[in-house]
Protein backbone atom coordinates (compact mmCIF):
# COMPACT_ATOMS: atom_id res chain seq x y z
CA UNK A 1 0.00 0.00 0.00
CA UNK A 2 1.41 3.40 -0.92
CA UNK A 3 2.13 5.91 1.82
CA UNK A 4 1.61 9.63 1.58
CA UNK A 5 4.84 11.54 1.84
CA UNK A 6 4.69 14.12 4.70
CA UNK A 7 4.69 17.74 3.55
CA UNK A 8 7.70 19.63 4.82
CA UNK A 9 7.25 23.27 5.85
CA UNK A 10 10.49 25.16 6.13
CA UNK A 11 11.14 26.65 9.56
CA UNK A 12 11.69 30.06 8.05
CA UNK A 13 7.98 30.31 7.20
CA UNK A 14 7.11 29.92 10.88
CA UNK A 15 9.76 32.47 11.75
CA UNK A 16 8.44 34.97 9.21
CA UNK A 17 4.90 34.51 10.55
CA UNK A 18 6.03 34.96 14.12
CA UNK A 19 8.00 38.15 13.43
CA UNK A 20 5.18 39.57 11.30
CA UNK A 21 2.65 38.99 14.08
CA UNK A 22 5.00 40.50 16.63
CA UNK A 23 5.50 43.53 14.39
CA UNK A 24 1.79 44.09 13.92
CA UNK A 25 1.13 43.73 17.66
CA UNK A 26 3.99 46.16 18.44
CA UNK A 27 2.67 48.67 15.92
CA UNK A 28 -0.85 48.46 17.33
CA UNK A 29 0.32 48.87 20.92
CA UNK A 30 2.64 51.79 20.23
CA UNK A 31 0.92 53.55 17.33
CA UNK A 32 -2.73 52.18 17.55
CA UNK A 33 -2.52 51.22 13.92
CA UNK A 34 -5.65 48.98 14.11
CA UNK A 35 -7.73 51.04 16.54
CA UNK A 36 -10.06 52.21 13.76
CA UNK A 37 -10.57 48.64 12.62
CA UNK A 38 -11.30 47.52 16.18
CA UNK A 39 -13.77 50.37 16.58
CA UNK A 40 -15.48 49.38 13.38
CA UNK A 41 -15.76 45.77 14.56
CA UNK A 42 -17.12 46.88 17.94
CA UNK A 43 -19.58 49.25 16.28
CA UNK A 44 -20.71 46.53 13.91
CA UNK A 45 -21.15 44.11 16.82
CA UNK A 46 -23.13 46.69 18.81
CA UNK A 47 -25.27 47.54 15.78
CA UNK A 48 -26.08 43.87 15.24
CA UNK A 49 -26.95 43.51 18.94
CA UNK A 50 -29.17 46.60 18.95
CA UNK A 51 -30.84 45.56 15.70
CA UNK A 52 -31.49 42.10 17.12
CA UNK A 53 -32.97 43.56 20.31
CA UNK A 54 -35.15 45.96 18.28
CA UNK A 55 -36.30 43.12 16.05
CA UNK A 56 -37.16 40.91 19.02
CA UNK A 57 -38.94 43.85 20.68
CA UNK A 58 -40.96 44.49 17.52
CA UNK A 59 -41.85 40.81 17.31
CA UNK A 60 -42.99 40.97 20.95
CA UNK A 61 -45.09 44.06 20.19
CA UNK A 62 -46.68 42.29 17.23
CA UNK A 63 -47.61 39.24 19.33
CA UNK A 64 -48.85 41.52 22.12
CA UNK A 65 -50.99 43.50 19.67
CA UNK A 66 -52.31 40.28 18.18
CA UNK A 67 -53.27 38.99 21.64
CA UNK A 68 -54.90 42.33 22.50
CA UNK A 69 -56.84 42.18 19.23
CA UNK A 70 -58.02 38.66 20.02
CA UNK A 71 -59.05 39.79 23.51
CA UNK A 72 -60.96 42.74 22.05
CA UNK A 73 -62.66 40.51 19.48
CA UNK A 74 -63.67 38.03 22.19
CA UNK A 75 -64.87 40.83 24.45
CA UNK A 76 -66.86 42.31 21.56
CA UNK A 77 -68.36 38.89 20.80
CA UNK A 78 -69.32 38.40 24.45
CA UNK A 79 -70.85 41.88 24.52
CA UNK A 80 -72.91 41.18 21.39
CA UNK A 81 -74.11 37.87 22.84
CA UNK A 82 -75.13 39.59 26.07
CA UNK A 83 -76.97 42.32 24.13
CA UNK A 84 -78.78 39.67 22.05
CA UNK A 85 -79.69 37.76 25.23
CA UNK A 86 -81.11 40.91 26.82
CA UNK A 87 -83.01 41.76 23.63
CA UNK A 88 -84.45 38.23 23.51
CA UNK A 89 -85.50 38.41 27.16
CA UNK A 90 -87.11 41.80 26.59
CA UNK A 91 -88.90 40.47 23.50
CA UNK A 92 -90.33 37.55 25.49
CA UNK A 93 -91.35 39.90 28.29
CA UNK A 94 -93.02 42.24 25.80
CA UNK A 95 -94.85 39.33 24.17
CA UNK A 96 -96.00 38.02 27.55
CA UNK A 97 -97.12 41.50 28.61
CA UNK A 98 -99.02 41.92 25.34
CA UNK A 99 -100.66 38.50 25.69
CA UNK A 100 -101.66 39.26 29.27
CA UNK A 101 -103.07 42.61 28.20
CA UNK A 102 -105.04 41.06 25.32
CA UNK A 103 -106.41 38.40 27.64
CA UNK A 104 -107.58 40.98 30.17
CA UNK A 105 -109.13 43.05 27.38
CA UNK A 106 -111.03 40.02 26.06
CA UNK A 107 -112.56 39.53 29.52
CA UNK A 108 -113.03 43.16 30.43
CA UNK A 109 -116.71 42.74 31.30
CA UNK A 110 -116.02 39.68 33.45
CA UNK A 111 -113.08 41.34 35.15
CA UNK A 112 -115.22 44.37 35.97
CA UNK A 113 -117.91 42.12 37.46
CA UNK A 114 -115.33 40.49 39.70
CA UNK A 115 -113.84 43.86 40.72
CA UNK A 116 -110.58 43.03 38.91
CA UNK A 117 -110.09 40.00 41.15
CA UNK A 118 -108.31 37.98 38.47
CA UNK A 119 -104.88 36.39 38.57
CA UNK A 120 -102.97 35.54 35.38
CA UNK A 121 -100.86 32.37 35.17
CA UNK A 122 -98.71 30.96 32.38
CA UNK A 123 -99.21 27.34 31.39
CA UNK A 124 -96.61 24.92 32.72
CA UNK A 125 -97.77 21.72 31.00
CA UNK A 126 -100.73 19.77 29.73
CA UNK A 127 -101.28 16.06 30.20
CA UNK A 128 -101.30 15.70 26.42
CA UNK A 129 -101.38 11.89 26.30
CA UNK A 130 -104.57 11.69 28.34
CA UNK A 131 -106.02 14.78 26.68
CA UNK A 132 -105.83 13.27 23.20
CA UNK A 133 -106.77 9.70 24.02
CA UNK A 134 -108.49 9.36 27.34
CA UNK A 135 -111.04 10.77 29.75
CA UNK A 136 -108.75 12.73 32.11
CA UNK A 137 -108.21 16.27 30.80
CA UNK A 138 -106.02 18.47 32.99
CA UNK A 139 -103.50 21.27 32.62
CA UNK A 140 -100.97 22.69 35.07
CA UNK A 141 -100.33 26.40 35.51
CA UNK A 142 -97.18 28.05 36.83
CA UNK A 143 -97.45 29.56 40.30
CA UNK A 144 -93.93 30.80 41.16
CA UNK A 145 -95.17 33.04 44.00
CA UNK A 146 -97.00 30.02 45.47
CA UNK A 147 -100.25 31.95 45.73
CA UNK A 148 -102.79 29.95 47.67
CA UNK A 149 -105.59 29.07 45.24
CA UNK A 150 -108.98 27.82 46.34
CA UNK A 151 -110.50 24.81 44.61
CA UNK A 152 -113.26 25.04 41.99
CA UNK A 153 -112.49 28.62 40.94
CA UNK A 154 -113.41 29.51 37.32
CA UNK A 155 -110.52 29.43 34.84
CA UNK A 156 -110.68 31.30 31.55
CA UNK A 157 -108.58 31.41 28.37
CA UNK A 158 -109.01 32.17 24.69
CA UNK A 159 -112.10 34.32 25.21
CA UNK A 160 -114.07 31.83 27.30
CA UNK A 161 -114.17 29.75 30.45
CA UNK A 162 -112.32 26.45 30.01
CA UNK A 163 -112.37 24.77 33.42
CA UNK A 164 -111.92 25.04 37.19
CA UNK A 165 -109.05 24.92 39.65
CA UNK A 166 -108.63 21.48 41.15
CA UNK A 167 -105.49 21.02 43.27
CA UNK A 168 -102.25 22.78 44.09
CA UNK A 169 -98.76 21.26 44.11
CA UNK A 170 -96.01 23.58 45.42
CA UNK A 171 -95.58 26.03 42.51
CA UNK A 172 -98.15 24.39 40.19
CA UNK A 173 -101.93 24.72 39.94
CA UNK A 174 -103.95 21.83 38.53
CA UNK A 175 -106.94 22.77 36.38
CA UNK A 176 -109.65 20.32 35.35
CA UNK A 177 -110.99 21.11 31.88
CA UNK A 178 -114.65 21.07 30.87
CA UNK A 179 -113.94 18.14 28.52
CA UNK A 180 -112.79 15.92 31.42
CA UNK A 181 -115.33 13.10 31.83
CA UNK A 182 -115.63 13.85 35.56
CA UNK A 183 -116.54 17.51 35.08
CA UNK A 184 -120.14 18.73 34.99
CA UNK A 185 -121.08 22.24 33.83
CA UNK A 186 -124.58 23.80 33.97
CA UNK A 187 -125.27 25.29 30.52
CA UNK A 188 -128.14 26.66 28.50
CA UNK A 189 -129.20 27.55 24.98
CA UNK A 190 -132.11 29.69 23.88
CA UNK A 191 -134.50 26.73 24.34
CA UNK A 192 -133.08 24.45 27.05
CA UNK A 193 -131.06 24.07 30.25
CA UNK A 194 -128.92 21.04 31.08
CA UNK A 195 -125.88 19.81 32.96
CA UNK A 196 -123.15 19.12 30.41
CA UNK A 197 -120.55 16.47 31.17
CA UNK A 198 -117.13 16.18 29.56
CA UNK A 199 -116.89 13.65 26.73
CA UNK A 200 -113.28 12.71 27.46
CA UNK A 201 -112.45 14.03 24.00
CA UNK A 202 -110.74 17.33 23.14
CA UNK A 203 -113.12 20.33 23.22
CA UNK A 204 -116.27 18.23 23.58
CA UNK A 205 -118.99 18.14 26.24
CA UNK A 206 -122.54 16.80 25.99
CA UNK A 207 -125.87 16.87 27.77
CA UNK A 208 -129.37 15.41 27.49
CA UNK A 209 -132.00 18.15 27.69
CA UNK A 210 -135.58 17.12 28.40
CA UNK A 211 -136.98 18.26 25.10
CA UNK A 212 -138.09 16.67 21.85
CA UNK A 213 -135.38 16.09 19.27
CA UNK A 214 -137.62 17.73 16.68
CA UNK A 215 -137.25 21.00 18.57
CA UNK A 216 -133.50 20.85 17.93
CA UNK A 217 -133.66 20.07 14.24
CA UNK A 218 -132.26 23.42 13.14
CA UNK A 219 -130.14 24.22 16.18
CA UNK A 220 -126.76 22.97 14.93
CA UNK A 221 -124.34 25.86 15.36
CA UNK A 222 -126.40 27.60 18.04
CA UNK A 223 -124.43 29.16 20.89
CA UNK A 224 -124.22 27.59 24.33
CA UNK A 225 -123.83 29.71 27.46
CA UNK A 226 -123.20 29.23 31.14
CA UNK A 227 -126.52 29.06 32.97
CA UNK A 228 -125.26 30.54 36.22
CA UNK A 229 -126.64 27.62 38.22
CA UNK A 230 -124.26 26.46 40.92
CA UNK A 231 -123.00 30.00 41.50
CA UNK A 232 -119.49 29.42 40.13
CA UNK A 233 -119.63 30.68 36.55
CA UNK A 234 -121.19 33.99 35.58
CA UNK A 235 -124.47 33.59 33.75
CA UNK A 236 -124.70 34.08 29.98
CA UNK A 237 -121.01 33.66 29.20
CA UNK A 238 -120.60 31.92 25.84
CA UNK A 239 -118.56 28.73 26.14
CA UNK A 240 -119.29 26.86 22.87
CA UNK A 241 -121.83 25.86 20.23
CA UNK A 242 -123.99 22.88 19.31
CA UNK A 243 -122.02 20.70 16.90
CA UNK A 244 -124.17 17.54 16.80
CA UNK A 245 -127.53 16.17 17.93
CA UNK A 246 -128.28 12.46 18.19
CA UNK A 247 -129.95 9.71 20.17
CA UNK A 248 -127.70 7.59 22.38
CA UNK A 249 -127.85 3.79 22.78
CA UNK A 250 -130.55 4.13 25.45
CA UNK A 251 -132.73 6.20 23.15
CA UNK A 252 -131.96 9.40 25.05
CA UNK A 253 -131.35 12.70 23.30
CA UNK A 254 -127.70 13.78 23.29
CA UNK A 255 -126.53 17.26 22.39
CA UNK A 256 -122.82 17.52 21.54
CA UNK A 257 -121.23 20.88 22.33
CA UNK A 258 -117.88 22.04 20.96
CA UNK A 259 -116.04 24.35 23.34
CA UNK A 260 -114.47 27.66 22.34
CA UNK A 261 -111.42 27.62 24.60
CA UNK A 262 -108.64 25.42 23.22
CA UNK A 263 -105.92 24.66 25.80
CA UNK A 264 -103.51 23.63 23.05
CA UNK A 265 -103.51 27.18 21.69
CA UNK A 266 -103.31 29.20 24.90
CA UNK A 267 -100.29 30.30 26.92
CA UNK A 268 -101.97 32.37 29.63
CA UNK A 269 -104.95 31.59 31.83
CA UNK A 270 -106.96 33.73 34.21
CA UNK A 271 -108.23 32.49 37.56
CA UNK A 272 -111.21 34.41 38.93
CA UNK A 273 -112.12 34.45 42.59
CA UNK A 274 -110.76 34.94 46.08
CA UNK A 275 -106.96 34.71 45.76
CA UNK A 276 -104.94 34.94 48.96
CA UNK A 277 -101.15 35.27 49.15
CA UNK A 278 -99.57 32.44 51.09
CA UNK A 279 -97.92 33.57 54.30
Amino acid sequence: MARTTPTYTPIRNYAIGFFLSAFLLFSDINYESFSELRGTVKAATLYVKLSSNRFLHNIGDIFSSFQESNDLIQENTNLKEEINRIKTQNSFKNIETLQRSKMLDSFKDLVDKFDNNIDIHKIASIDLKNYLCCSSHKIFLQNPQKIQIKENLPVLAGGSFIGQTSKQYLNLIEVILFSDSNHVLPVKSDIFYCNARGKGKPLLISCSPKINIKDLGSKIGDSIYTSGLGGIFIKDTKIGFISDISMDSAGELEVIITLLGNPLKENFYGIIGNLVDET
